[in-house]
This record gives C-alpha cells, sequence and structure tokens, in this order.
C-alpha cells in the first residue's frame, strides 16, 4: 500500500487523506481533529504570540494538541507505507 491506495481510498491530496484515514481508523482520531480545529480559532485570534514574542495560551494549547495529531498521522503514515519525512501540506 502507498499513497495512491491512500488518495483512492480516501480521496482528495495527501494531507486531506491523511486526515480522513486517521477520522476512519485511528481511536480517538476524530475528536482530535476536531478539538485541532476548535483550538485554532482562539489561537488565530490571539494573533499567536503575546508583544514579548511568547506563545500566547491559545496557541501553546494548539501546538501542544498538533503534537498528537502528529503521533496519529505517523502511525497511518506507517500503516500505509508512506515515508515520514515527506510532510504533508
Amino acid at each position: 500500500m502507498g499513497e495512491r491506495e491512500l488518495r483512492a481510498k480516501y480521496g482528495g491530496k495527501l494531507a486531506k487523506a491523511i486526515n480522513r484515514a486517521i477520522r476512519a481508523e485511528v481511536k480517538g482520531g476524530n475528536e482530535a481533529l476536531d478539538t485541532l480545529t476548535q483550538l485554532a480559532g482562539p489561537a488565530r485570534h490571539s494573533r499567536w504570540k503575546d508583544p514579548s514574542g511568547q506563545a500566547t495560551a491559545e496557541a501553546a494549547a494548539y501546538y501542544r494538541h498538533q503534537e498528537v495529531i502528529a503521533r496519529m498521522e505517523a502511525e497511518v503514515r506507517k500503516r500505509w507505507g508512506i515515508p515520514l519525512e515527506r510532510a504533508s501540506k
């Protein structure tokens, strides 16, 4: 299996297909992606950094949750035989 098969099954470009696979194949994936979406709005409205250049609390929560999604993405990539060095955009 590989990128072509993943995209054929879930449709779209690689990043969207991976997200759809996370939702379908990884336990808790649907909730994790929904949470990331919910965290994105407040982080964006906080302008990501405070005046001193530090990440805002909202941005920090968003970045922490991205690490959870990254582990899920790595699991999907391993299952489908897609190299990790190829970044999804």
